[in-house]
């Protein structure tokens, strides 16, 4: 999960000089969006901590970037609204970090999210749910948890994503789980 910090530290660097031309309704209102202020209030601040908000003009404008690479990334990441991710060490016991983890789980599940992924051993559990509007996937979230060394992830893509590309996305993200979803590739 280290590759994953120091991408996304990569991603926020290379967007910070980014003036918002245009105004968009915030990411909260996306169908896709998932809240990630309970996970982060479980992050230990004085342990190392990957935050990433791109939004917006800023997240079009990683998209856009020359040093990211080309049309690919475009149209990889073109149609995404928002990215956020927290990851880093639980500073509480891991009981609650899993309980959040397993809550948020089956609250999406409940309310129409897709498990496309599902992953529990005896020290981590993975899973990656989609949400659909229409025939169109329009939101994404991995959460993962190892409780050995209490390491929270939590990602949410918001926006339309093409289901053909996860692994690639995941991938490019070092976003584990993503890459290794049966059937997408």
């Amino acid at each position: 999960m280290k590759p994953l910090r120091a991408l996304s530290v990569s991603f926020v660097l290379a967007a910070a000089p980014v003036v918002p031309a245009f105004a968009e309704p915030p990411a909260s209102s996306l169908a896709g969006y998932v809240a990630a202020d309970a996970f982060r209030a479980l992050i230990d601040e004085n342990e190392e901590v990957v935050e990433v908000n791109l939004e917006g003009p800023i997240l079009q404008a990683v998209a856009n970037s020359k040093s990211d690479g080309d049309a690919e990334s475009k149209e990889l990441f073109g149609k995404l609204k928002a990215i956020h991710a927290v990851i880093g060490t639980v500073k509480g016991p891991a009981s609650e970090a899993l309980a959040l983890v397993q809550k948020t789980d089956q609250k999406l599940a409940s309310a129409g999210w897709q498990r496309i992924a599902r992953i529990k051993d005896a020290s981590s559990t993975v899973s990656v749910l989609t949400h659909m509007s229409g025939d169109r996937i329009d939101g994404l979230v991995a959460l993962i948890f190892d409780t050995d060394d209490k390491e929270l992830v939590f990602a949410n893509l918001a926006g339309e994503i093409d289901l053909n590309r996860i692994g690639e996305i995941g991938d490019r993200l070092h976003v584990p789980g993503l890459n290794g979803v049966p059937g997408l590739h």
